[in-house]
């Protein structure tokens, strides 16, 4: 009898087994946490952050501020978006808009269709680059992205034509502490017109 019983306990193990793993798989496809330098170059301009994600909120530190702030604190939880002025210990806030939006997904808005090009390593990942056509406001553009293939978070992404990419660098999956994602208590609000002042 115990024999018989034996297949019932390993059964009910490895489904309770198959349950961890898939609602481990379902977090890291909806929600990766981690930190990267980010490096955005579009023609001459090029902006560099240190970024720290998690779920649905998103802390950018900027090595040259950008309109007049040093560091962005992005909620899509409460679609509200915080632009600190470390100098003056202000604040501005402000409603989130798709341009404060990180792109974390290996799907680009809007693609029509993605052709394998191979595998390659970048910034110590192993990725997939694909060649991706999106479409929009009437016009079509091609990409080259790099997508890593555990996580298949896009590490890269570069414009055909070369004039505008997007790179992570150093990046580390790791668990982000909620507490960057909060807006510190020793800021006072800035006037609205605070924002274009340095």
């Amino acid at each position: 009898m115990k024999v018989c019983g034996f297949p019932t306990s390993v059964e009910w193990v490895m489904f309770w087994f198959m349950l961890i793993v898939m609602a481990g798989s379902v977090r890291t496809a909806m929600a990766l946490d981690f930190s990267a330098e980010r490096i955005v170059k579009n023609g001459e301009s090029v902006v560099t952050a240190h970024v720290n994600a998690k779920d649905d909120r998103w802390r950018l530190e900027f090595s040259q501020p950008q309109r007049g702030a040093s560091v962005i604190i992005v909620r899509a939880d409460l679609g509200t978006t915080w632009r600190i002025f470390s100098r003056r210990r202000q604040y501005v806030e402000e409603p989130m808009t798709s341009d404060h939006r990180l792109t974390m997904s290996e799907k680009m808005e809007g693609e029509i269709s993605r052709e394998f090009v191979g595998n390659e390593t970048l910034n110590g990942y192993s990725t997939e680059l694909f060649e991706i056509t999106v479409a929009g406001n009437g016009q079509t553009h091609q990409y080259y992205r790099w997508i890593t293939k555990a996580e298949r978070f896009p590490l890269k992404t570069v414009s055909k034509q070369g004039k505008w990419s997007e790179e992570f660098r150093r990046l580390i999956f790791t668990e982000q502490s909620p507490l960057l994602f909060e807006l510190p208590q020793r800021l006072d609000p800035a006037d609205q017109s605070a924002g274009t002042q340095h």
